[in-house]
């Protein structure tokens, strides 16, 4: 029996030596080889938040977030000049260090154009740690920003790919209208503005009138001019004014209505 117990021993020693050098084999999830969950705590300033992406070749790519915010920490950067390439792959296909995150906002920046769009799309959801998103707007070049919030904060990081076929588009063009505020419990106006996005086509010229009525039916008229600075810099124009509408009347529930007028290319 002397004999043996060293044996057996050895035996146990070496399965649980085994069972560590499993565990720390990266699993095989939907194409992607997929790194233990890392420890939020550790998330630095040197320890960004890892993403697995597959390339249209097949190949893996390890991405740290640009931006992310977690326990006790918000690091801000900027997205990279050059981001790393997919290639034509057919869809993006990603991993996240970490459960429970959810990816809603993976927007679309498209690339070498004088008046680039930008489409903001949800992944979908492959598995507990594992995510696709499908073509967005025209084929061609777009730098895609991968931003997602979890239990432990948010992240974000850029791809460029090129899609090989039309994507999915924005139903209808949105806007946002602001005319007034009540931010203290008084109604004031920081003046106007207004942006337009996801049109079908880039206006080359394009203005706009903002009617103001006042519960009392008092109304204003004001003409902003296209704001420059922003521009035709997405999918549509954005104007300002520093007109406040002093004459609409008493403070009271107001109306706004808008007209545009705009000559496509």
């Amino acid at each position: 029996m002397r004999l043996l117990l060293p044996a057996a021993l050895l035996m146990v020693l070496a399965a649980c030596g085994t069972a560590d050098r499993a565990g720390d084999t990266p699993e095989l999830v939907d194409g992607l080889h997929l790194p233990a969950p890392g420890d939020p705590e550790s998330w630095s300033s040197g320890r960004s938040p890892t993403f697995q992406v597959l390339t249209a070749d097949g190949k893996q790519l390890e991405l740290t977030a640009w931006t992310f915010c977690g326990p006790g920490i918000c690091a801000d950067g900027a997205p990279p000049d050059d981001p790393p390439a997919i290639g034509s792959a057919e869809e993006l296909v990603f991993g996240f260090e970490q459960p429970g995150w959810e990816f809603t906002d993976v927007t679309f920046r498209e690339r070498g154009a004088a008046c680039p769009r930008q489409i903001t799309v949800a992944a979908e959801r492959l598995g507990p740690r594992t995510f696709r998103v499908p073509p967005a707007g025209r084929a061609g070049d777009w730098d895609v920003d991968i931003f997602g919030r979890g239990p432990e904060g948010d992240a974000v990081t850029t791809v460029r790919w090129r899609t090989p076929v039309d994507g999915t588009t924005p139903a209808e063009a949105t806007g946002v209208l602001a005319v007034l505020a009540e931010h203290d419990g008084e109604l004031d106006s920081y003046g106007v503005e207004l942006s337009l996005s996801d049109l079908a086509s880039h206006p080359e010229r394009a203005a706009a009138t903002v009617t103001v009525t006042s519960a009392q039916g008092r109304s204003a008229t004001l003409t902003p001019r296209p704001d420059w600075g922003r521009g035709r810099s997405t999918t549509g124009w954005s104007w300002t004014s520093t007109a406040r509408p002093t004459s609409v009347g008493p403070r009271g529930p107001a109306t706004r209505s808008r007209t545009m007028r705009r000559t496509p290319h």
